[in-house]
């Protein structure tokens, strides 16, 4: 195998959680296949409270090359903190980016590598990552992409919990980003605009990849995996959300281009026209969009006609949702009453929320999983829908 292009610097960013940094540098040590790899521990400035996250990070040892810790001459908070370190892929050439409420396999440096090498001449590949995509940001259900012969899928949706970007990668964001666009008038997740807050840098980044119609190349199994630690733009105490299984095991990996590649989703997490035509023959005649999770406003959608798990007026075809992923459900044309091919026109507003609630937890999981919530849905579905 030639030489790779690209060698990513690693920039872990940190700020005021010193069991977190901890954990992640110490899951940085299990590295495998890696050599002459260049540290930088990131710290955004809060004195005196930063005392211990900088004695940490300075009395790390770090076995693999030369390590940097840089501490913030002023509060920059998470967006603009992430952008600077980001920022570092051009004097670098390609940065890998890790929070330090994460945790890395062995082999996230192999494969982010190889990935950046395989990825950096399509200009339609915004980033990569190292994180496999497990919720949908919006309704925080259940996501799954379907399968092929690789180990990647493609997201028009940004990743945050452990990504790389090559300089030309980031330059092509950090240009749009610098003409201060106007997420309202980009067609991107209405809740993502409304909701995310204003230090989410990741915000931006989605209205980036919805407005020049870019993807991420994410991994089917995650090099990354993310302990939801209480920070700038997560309030509630440690959870495991966020946790997926690890990759740890190495090469070879079998990466595919976007062009060739069928399993693309769009900024909802929704699979892309194109696609479902591909791999399914009776939907050639319609000019269609997906919305299984129901989060696209009507008013948003721009096709003639949507599959959806909303009500329609007027259906033109039905099926169950009882295969996983959802979409599978519609390629294989499983007849039923869940989800329906409509006009757009003649998709209904939801009228009873609660009952959606119920039908999604039905379906996304099982009722074996135990907790307050499914409890509180068992105990509904048992006493009031009989």
């Amino acid at each position: 195998m030639s030489p790779l292009k690209y060698k990513p610097v690693i920039v872990v960013v940190a700020y005021n959680r010193p069991g977190s940094l901890d954990r992640i540098l110490s899951s940085l040590l299990r590295l495998k296949n890696a050599s002459d790899v260049r540290l930088i521990i990131s710290i955004d400035h809060k004195a005196p409270e930063n005392y211990n996250v900088l004695e940490i990070a300075n009395n790390f040892e770090w076995p693999f090359g030369e390590k940097e810790v840089v501490y913030q001459e002023e509060s920059l908070g998470l967006r603009k903190h992430i952008i600077k370190c980001a920022d570092l892929s051009m004097k670098f050439g390609s940065v890998i980016i890790l929070e330090d409420d994460l945790y890395v396999s062995p082999y996230f440096y192999e494969y982010a590598c190889q990935a950046l090498d395989y990825y950096s001449e399509d200009p339609n590949i915004a980033g990569i990552s190292l994180y496999n995509q497990a919720v949908e940001e919006i309704r925080e259900l259940p996501f799954r992409p379907i399968k092929d012969d690789s180990d990647v899928y493609f997201l028009q949706h940004p990743s945050s919990w452990g990504q790389a970007w090559t300089s030309a990668q980031w330059a092509r964001f950090k240009n749009w980003y610098l003409e201060d666009p106007d997420l309202f008038q980009i067609d991107m997740p209405d809740f993502i605009r409304r909701c995310w807050p204003e230090t989410s840098w990741k915000k931006y980044f989605c209205g980036y990849l919805a407005d020049k119609k870019k993807f991420f190349a994410y991994p089917r199994i995650s090099f990354t995996t993310n302990f939801n630690d209480p920070g700038t733009n997560y309030k509630m105490s440690v959870n495991h959300e966020g946790q997926t299984p690890l990759r740890i095991f190495g090469g070879p990996y079998r990466f595919k281009t976007l062009s060739d590649s069928w399993c693309k989703y769009d900024s909802h997490l929704e699979l892309v026209p194109e696609s479902l035509k591909h791999l399914s023959s009776g939907f050639d005649e319609y000019e269609i969009e997906l919305d299984l999770y129901g989060t696209k406003d009507p008013g948003q959608i721009k096709s003639s006609f949507v599959i959806t798990s909303k009500a329609s007026s007027n259906p033109i075809k039905r099926y169950r949702r009882a295969l996983k992923p959802h979409e599978m459900n519609v390629i294989m044309e499983l007849p039923g009453d869940d989800l329906c091919l409509s006009k757009t026109e003649d998709i209904l507003p939801v009228k009873n929320k609660h009952q959606r609630k119920i039908d999604n937890h039905k379906y996304f999981y099982t009722r074996r999983i135990i907790g307050l919530k499914t409890q509180l849905y068992n105990y509904y579905i048992r006493f009031f829908k009989k």
